[in-house]
């Protein structure tokens, strides 16, 4: 099977997604399964969605695999997945407040680090690297070569 270009950077990349802890957390523990957006990632389904818990946590605590986009309406978003978002629902309106397109990303295949990487010690070893503002792309192999370094 060939792929495009566009396809083949696709499926050789991580996604990093940037999450308060609050919701980090419920994706580990099952409370959270549809991770909110307002733009939509460049990924495929089955890509690896690496979850980075922001501040104070700066940790990288696990991973999971995207099962579906969602692109609609923010009260289609709400009435359809209320239970899958693990917000309130008045923050969830004060998300999207200003906007008409609410983005979900549904998880799947979820998988908590047994011990959680800290931002300094991906710096020590990148000192390049930046947690991305909501989310960015990393290739497999630099993540994996990391994390190599790092689990030594």
């Amino acid at each position: 099977m060939r792929y495009t270009r566009k396809e083949s950077v696709r499926m050789n990349n991580f996604l990093f997604i940037s999450v308060k802890p609050e919701f980090s957390h419920k994706i580990f523990n099952g409370e959270k399964t549809i991770e909110l957006r307002k733009s939509s990632p460049n990924v495929n389904i089955g890509s690896t969605v690496v979850v980075y818990s922001t501040n104070p946590d700066k940790l990288i605590i696990g991973y999971c695999k995207v099962e579906e986009i969602i692109k609609t309406t923010p009260r289609i978003m709400w009435d359809k997945y209320a239970s899958d978002l693990g917000i309130e629902k008045n923050d969830f309106d004060d998300y999207f407040e200003s906007t008409e397109v609410a983005i979900g990303i549904k998880l799947g295949s979820v998988s908590k680090l047994k011990e959680s990487i800290t931002l300094q010690s991906i710096k020590e070893i990148y000192p390049a690297f930046h947690p991305p503002q909501t989310f960015k792309y990393f290739s497999k192999k630099k993540v994996l070569k990391i994390y190599s370094k790092i689990a030594l």
